[in-house]
């Protein structure tokens, strides 16, 4: 919000040291401030400085608030209204100064405002009712993000016999609610493409098929699922997803956009982390407070790794190129990070006001943001490199003793002096420091200050607290991001979102039912992945209903599956994959070393782009120059925390599937492996449709494919082509058809 903004709360904030000792009981002056001063407070000031959270912590609420006054302290002079910055504001023909900011009172509510200074500022004891009735403060807390995570029992439904899991007994009760019929079951091989899609990435071969086909007895989906979950691409895939909210970049983001070598430790880190199912509430504590952990058991040998997650803080966009330049912007990533992508909140609004919509004041945010004010960045500079180096000695093998030293250069420590709480940055400008705030955590959920041991951040105490149960908001973050990428929109659709302004959940029951099992269940992301999979409603197809169209157009209760479109890594992995250039492994990344002396500037900014066969995920990620190809279809911003990728559709994706280099060169690779696999026509046609699609050819699609492949070779060859180049170059046309494909490039 505009400072000018935030000085509404200096400015009105001078009613409060005026009441004390002048107040007349007079019935004129009574009548006066009931009559002339409330209405407009109500009216005009109200919307800025009443319930919990006012701006500038100054309040109108009652008496008492305005004897209080707020964060800036007092601008009104009793008696003298020319000497009162209040009357002055009020009076000001600037916009920038003017208040209210909007639109400037009446000259007459001015002159009744002017009259009231001039009287005492008399506020009658006998309205120690508030100035504005509000039930926000109750509101605030009964929200039902806010609430404790219930223990629900599924309900009882009419059609149990519909229902696999647990899950689907919520979602029939509902869909039996709203007259829903579901739509009948996907086919096997609709399922398996999906699940295989969903979870790694990459489209099933044709063996994992075949194999899936076979298996006719009831076990056959959940020992596909367990197949890939156990799989390396599903950290791959699902890592992906983790570094989208981490805002993940190999580049600092500042004017030169600097190559940050030592990244990549954390992005494989990640990964590594969901390949393992690490737990979820020790994956939060590692990423915020890995180094503090580390030093607690120095003999762990994952200790390196703990120190390597803390990347997710050090990840911070830099603002500036100075040492110094913006370093308060840089924690406020930290905590607008950790706001949206934990615990669902953009706490990044209570920097320089209380959150207008959610009840997050200041006192919140400075108390989160001391714990990264007593934190060391790797943006800090070289004078913090000497308390680097001498970070607590951990126990590392030789074959990792590199990887660790150069992590610890990028990782983020504690200060070692100056450790304290921090005070408030009026309106969000470090050259106005207000009151000193205690590190706490959210007041509407744990009030009060922290429990932090002398001469630390505290910053492990925060990530305790976030991944506790006594927290409500982790879990149901987490198992709502989850639903939403499996089924492509949350049971609350605003992900990052679980303020007041955010849709109630379509099924709240079900919510606190998947968060309570994550929670007691060991905080295991495959395992929820697995419950949710194995459900009917995960399973269901894709057809239409006309009835419950009408019903539920947009498919809140969940009777049918909705077809997606591939989002960017998964199309670049599939096409690699189907046309047999996918390299495994995680090399083939950008040649940067930590050790290099990289000489890029603001007139010279980092925008080389690094290409190779593997896996998108391991692409370098800038801030600045994205990727050409995840760009256009709708990657990440890398520069804040994305919870959910845009599907856009324009004229320039289907232009690059028909002309870009990378699909020529796939669409070439993919033709050599249909020419190679066979010398049969038929066959070739088969296997590319099988390996694109999942299915089987039709007799229709076979005829039309060979009369296209024919007539183009036969027109090829009257130009003079010989029979291997016009062979090549009709087949080449064919793959590329495919590839660009609706069929191939959504998922049902």
């Amino acid at each position: 919000m505009p400072l000018n903004r935030v000085w509404s709360a200096f400015v009105i904030s001078a009613v409060a040291a005026v009441v004390a000792g002048n107040v007349s009981s007079a019935d004129d002056k009574t009548d006066f401030f009931e009559t002339r001063i409330r209405p407009v407070l109500v009216k005009q000031c109200a919307e800025c400085h009443s319930g919990k959270t006012p701006e500038g912590d100054f309040r109108i609420d009652s008496r008492a608030d305005v004897l209080k006054g707020g964060a800036n302290g007092a601008a009104l002079v009793i008696g003298k209204p020319e000497a009162s910055e209040l009357l002055k504001r009020l009076e000001s023909t600037d916009s920038g100064k003017r208040m209210p900011p909007d639109e400037a009172l009446k000259p007459e509510a001015i002159a009744d405002f002017r009259r009231w200074i001039q009287d005492g500022a008399v506020w009658p004891a006998s309205a120690e009712r508030p100035a504005v009735e509000s039930s926000s403060d109750k509101a605030d807390a009964a929200h039902w993000s806010f609430q404790p995570v219930k223990q629900v029992a599924p309900p009882l439904v009419k059609d149990a016999a519909w229902c696999r899991t647990d899950i689907d007994r919520f979602i029939k009760a509902k869909l039996e609610q709203q007259q829903l019929q579901p739509v009948a079951p996907a086919d096997k091989r609709t399922l398996l493409r999906r699940a295989t899609l969903d979870l790694t990435g990459l489209p099933p071969t044709p063996e994992e098929m075949s194999a899936f086909l076979a298996d006719e007895t009831p076990q056959a989906f959940e020992k596909a699922v367990d197949r890939l979950l156990a799989s390396q691409a599903y950290g791959e895939r699902w890592g992906r997803h983790w570094l989208d909210l981490a805002r993940y970049a190999d580049t600092s983001g500042d004017g030169t956009d600097m190559p940050i070598p030592e990244a990549r430790y954390y992005r494989d880190y990640v990964i590594a982390a969901f390949n393992r199912d690490m737990p979820y509430d020790q994956f939060l504590i590692e990423q915020i407070a890995g180094d503090l952990v580390a030093k607690q058991t120095p003999d762990d040998p994952r200790n390196y790794e703990k120190i390597i997650a803390t990347g997710y803080i050090a990840l911070s966009r830099r603002y500036g190129n100075s040492r110094n330049a913006e370093y308060d912007l840089i924690l406020d990533d930290s905590i607008d990070t950790i706001g949206r992508s934990v615990l669902g909140l953009t706490l990044g609004c209570a920097r320089c006001h209380h959150h207008k919509l959610d009840p997050i004041t200041t006192d919140d945010y400075y108390g989160l943001y001391g714990y990264f004010n007593n934190t060391l960045y790797p943006h800090a500079g070289t004078e913090h490199q000497k308390e680097r180096a001498d970070f607590v000695p951990i126990k590392v093998s030789e074959e990792v003793k590199s990887t660790y030293e150069s992590a610890v250069a990028w990782a983020v420590i504690d200060k070692k002096e100056g450790i304290g709480d921090s005070p408030i940055l009026i309106g969000g400008d470090r050259g106005k420091r207000g009151p000193v705030v205690k590190r706490g955590f959210l007041s509407v959920i744990t009030p009060g200050p922290a429990t932090i041991p002398d001469g630390q951040s505290g910053r492990l105490e925060l990530a305790q607290w976030l991944a506790s149960e006594t927290n409500p908001l982790t879990a149901r973050v987490l198992v709502n991001r989850l639903w939403h990428y499996h089924f492509g929109r949350g049971l609350v659709p605003t992900t990052s979102s679980f303020g007041k302004q955010a849709p109630p959940p379509s099924h709240p029951e079900l919510l606190d039912w998947l968060a309570h099992e994550f929670q007691t269940q060991g905080w295991s992301i495959k395992r929820l992945h697995k419950q949710i999979m194995l459900s009917a409603v995960y399973q269901l197809g894709t057809d239409h209903s006309a009835d419950n169209v009408t019903r539920d157009e947009a498919n809140v209760y969940r009777w049918r599956f909705d077809r997606q479109r591939m989002d960017a890594e998964t199309l670049r992995d599939s096409i690699l994959s189907v046309s047999g250039t996918l390299e495994a492994g995680t090399g083939g990344r950008h040649p940067f070393k930590p050790s290099d002396k990289l000489n890029y500037t603001q007139s010279t900014p980092f925008t080389e782009v690094f290409d190779h066969n593997r896996r998108s995920v391991y692409l370098m990620t800038g801030r600045l120059a994205k990727h050409p190809f995840i760009a256009l279809y709708d990657g990440p911003d890398t520069n804040k925390s994305t919870d959910q990728r845009s599907a856009s559709t324009v004229a320039l994706q289907a232009l690059s599937m028909m002309n870009s280099p990378f699909i020529r060169d796939k669409s070439t690779a993919f033709a050599k492996r249909l020419l190679a696999a066979s010398p049969d026509n038929q066959q070739r046609i088969g296997l590319a449709y099988e390996l694109a699609f999942g299915r089987p050819v039709t007799d229709a699609e076979r005829a039309d494919v060979n009369e296209y492949v024919t007539a183009l070779i036969a027109s090829l060859q009257s130009e003079g082509r010989s029979t291997d180049d016009a062979s090549f170059i009709a087949w080449t046309s064919f793959a590329r058809t495919l590839l660009s494909s609706n069929e191939f490039v959504y998922v049902d």
